[in-house]
């Protein structure tokens, strides 16, 4: 008896292999297209010896013998199909052979074009012509080869990032940083280049600023009631900071619920036993947040710090030691609002700056742990109304510092808008609600001004402007003209649509916080194309939409009372940012032969406006060189282009010669001789030249000197023009003195 004959197989190999019905359509049958399968069939053919595979994984070398004339009239179809594949296949190898060659070639030109265009990189560097452009001299990128990405969206994006540091100490600055725009900016590094060398009047002033380095000992203060009680500042000057505080910061990032902080804020001075330690941790770290832009303090500086910032960095330094005693795991609302007031705190201080972003990040974690994320009214009845709209108001201030963070270091946004479900706050009076109601009243329009406005308006646009921040610092793509026009619309049409709040000094905080947000990302989606070779003609609009955001970002800041525009200086980048491009843009319209920039005096103006103010920010706080060195420098080169009647040299003198004149202020306002070693701690000395600082028990807080938070380091243990002054900027020196930029 012969050998009993198998079937064909005429289903594909992917449907026999998971025992599925098989349509049999050729070439993809319907199951394998939907789940995106490779469909295969078998192809039988009557040559070797008329031998007929089977595809079955349980017996894959069965055969069986058999001639095509015996099939049946289904297989006879399925032979003209495998045919007709073959015929395919065959066509398809014979125009891939035939177009081989040609691919082989575009490769090998595009690898050359690569090596010419990194070859001509290292060149301009070393004839220190312009910024390095390519990866390489970044030193960014791994050397491009054979399965390395040359695509030009990734490279554009390279070219607008920062890196700096070695081995894993390196910093990286993404292209929404403020400074990004420096590596398209050639004169500006020539320009800087210049006047440092014109400062070398200030050698003896560095050596004295160097020896006024104090060393204190490392001795933290325990932060126990007696010591928080201690550390208050007295009444007069502590109604003037909350006031100060409430009427700014706390109508544009809403923490704490005012009725209930004030009846405490009243129970303390009344020396009210119900007063509770987490109470006076915030009163401090509100008092820090303002306590340099409100006049009446206590003056002077100390290094280069202000005594007003060394106060608040010793109340910040006592409130976060408090924060790290408190338990993680029994959570409350108090302890949830000094972790953000601390936040705030750090960064209107510029405590650890190059933190900012990873310290947010932590906080934004620490919030999504707790469920802030998720609206309290979906998944729990546990949570009282005020508690839900705490949590609400809480989430968004916590999303704005962390998108901001972002915004300013070029990261991309670490949220999209479907990881959230919380819903928005409501723009009611803090008045309209107490931990005691039952039910929330409703929500007030938005024409009507509360505290909590700005937040709800702010959150309308939010998603749009994470989408923007991942799409502007994305390492793999860029924005194109067509994408950036749609995103100008809809930034223009939130700017038209918001209400109007200016009748006091919180409604216009919080107006002009408004527009600020919006005209940042009105910089940051045309900054990419204006800044680009050729941008004069390819990209028009672009540079006019960036010129008239850079203006519109300087005029808001003049509008504003001197310490609402010295905390937003402290809060955000924006206004170095709009002074940097404004700067760019002067230079390349006059360099050009069509000067886009009709009204140059007047934007000329609105600059030194805005170094005005970067330099009132340093008289306050003592910090904020980086961006204040690096807008002089730019106004100095638009005046060298503009000004007919002074050489180069001479307005190269002048930037010098502002510089000099701050820190000749700084060294006159020194509260210890120069060279002279303190001996007491960063506070002490300030509260022996201030008696407004003293206890509200009338005893001298403790003489426990703190850890210094803010040293003057040495970079590599030489003293130079960088270091140990104003000059130790954010982002350490971009230019050698050679006038090449560099990245180490």
């Amino acid at each position: 008896m012969g050998q009993k004959r198998r079937r064909l197989a005429l289903s594909c190999v992917a449907c026999r292999r998971r025992k599925v019905k098989c349509d049999r359509t050729y070439p993809t049958c319907v199951r394998c297209q939907k789940g995106g399968v490779t469909c295969d069939y078998v192809s039988y053919t009557s040559k070797q010896d008329n031998t007929l595979p089977t595809p079955s994984e349980e017996s894959p070398h069965l055969q069986r013998e058999a001639s095509v004339t015996s099939w049946t009239e289904d297989a006879n179809v399925w032979h003209a199909r495998s045919q007709e594949h073959e015929h395919v296949r065959a066509h398809n190898d014979a125009t891939n052979s035939s177009t081989a060659q040609p691919r082989l070639q575009t490769r090998t030109i595009q690898e050359l074009q690569t090596r010419v265009f990194e070859l001509e990189s290292y060149v301009r560097a070393a004839a220190g012509s312009r910024p390095i452009s390519s990866e390489k001299c970044l030193g960014m990128g791994h050397p491009t080869g054979s399965g390395t990405s040359t695509d030009k969206n990734a490279l554009q994006d390279f070219e607008r990032a920062l890196l700096r540091g070695k081995s894993f100490k390196t910093q990286y600055f993404g292209p929404s940083h403020g400074a990004s725009l420096l590596l398209q900016f050639e004169e500006l590094s020539r320009m800087a280049k210049d006047t440092l060398q014109r400062l070398s009047s200030l050698d003896k002033s560095r050596y004295a600023f160097k020896l006024q380095r104090h060393d204190v000992s490392s001795s933290l203060v325990l932060p126990d009631f007696e010591t928080l009680v201690s550390l208050v500042p007295e009444r007069t000057r502590a109604d003037a900071l909350v006031r100060e505080y409430f009427e700014t910061l706390e109508t544009t990032h809403r923490v704490l619920h005012a009725p209930t902080f004030f009846r405490r804020y009243k129970d303390f001075w009344a020396s009210s036993p119900d007063s509770s330690a987490a109470f006076l941790v915030q009163l401090l770290l509100v008092c820090a947040s303002v306590n340099s832009v409100v006049p009446g303090g206590a003056t002077g500086f100390i290094g280069r710090n202000t005594v007003a910032r060394d106060t608040s960095l010793k109340w910040i330094e006592v409130c976060e030691s408090w924060l790290d005693l408190q338990s993680q795991k029994h959570m409350t609302l108090d302890v949830f609002q000094v972790q953000v007031l601390l936040v705030i705190a750090k960064r209107l201080n510029c405590v650890k700056v190059k933190r900012e972003w990873t310290v947010a990040g932590h906080l934004l974690r620490l919030a999504m742990s707790a469920g802030l994320h998720r609206e309290p009214t979906f998944l729990s009845k546990n949570i009282g109304v005020f508690d839900q709209e705490m949590r609400r108001r809480l989430w968004f201030t916590i999303l704005e510092l962390e998108t901001q963070a972002s915004l300013d270091r070029g990261m991309g946004a670490s949220l999209g808008p479907f990881d959230w479900d919380t819903l928005a706050p409501l723009n009611i009076h803090d008045e309209d609600f107490d931990p005691s109601t039952e039910k929330m009243p409703p929500a007030r329009p938005i024409t009507e001004f509360t505290r909590t406005s700005f937040l709800c308006l702010a959150q309308q646009h939010l998603p749009l402007r994470l989408e923007m921040l991942s799409r502007i610092n994305s390492i793999r793509v860029t924005l194109e003209s067509e994408t950036a026009v749609e995103l100008d619309q809809r930034i223009r049409q939130l700017l038209d649509n918001l209400p109007k709040w200016s009748n006091n000094a919180a409604q216009a905080m919080s107006q002009a916080l408004s527009e600020l947000l919006l005209y940042e990302f009105l910089l940051l989606v045309h900054q990419p194309l204006a800044a680009q070779a050729g941008a004069q003609a390819r990209h028009f609009y672009s540079r006019a939409a960036l010129r008239n955001a850079a203006l519109a970002t300087i005029k808001t800041y003049t509008k504003m009372r001197p310490s609402t525009s010295s905390t937003l200086t402290s809060l955000r980048d924006d206004l170095f940012r709009a002074g940097l491009s404004l700067c760019h843009d002067i230079v390349v319209s006059v360099s050009s032969k069509e000067e886009l920039m009709q009204d140059k005096t007047t934007a000329m103006q609105l600059i030194d406006q805005a170094v005005d103010m970067m330099e009132n920010r340093i008289r306050n706080l003592g910090q904020g060189f980086h961006s204040y060195w690096l807008t002089c420098s730019a106004l100095g080169l638009v005046r060298s282009k503009t000004s007919p009647t002074k050489t180069a040299d001479e307005l190269a003198q002048e930037t010098a010669d502002r510089v000099i004149r701050l820190h000749d202020y700084m060294m006159a306002q020194q509260i210890a001789p120069p060279g002279q070693h303190m001996g007491k701690g960063v506070e002490d000395v300030a509260m022996s030249a201030a008696n407004t600082l003293e206890g509200v028990s009338r005893q001298p807080a403790p003489s426990h000197p703190l850890p210094e938070l803010d040293p003057f380091t040495p970079i590599g243990g030489s003293f130079n023009t960088f270091s140990e002054t104003l000059f130790d900027f954010d982002i350490t020196d971009i230019w050698n003195l050679d006038g090449s930029t560099h990245f180490q």
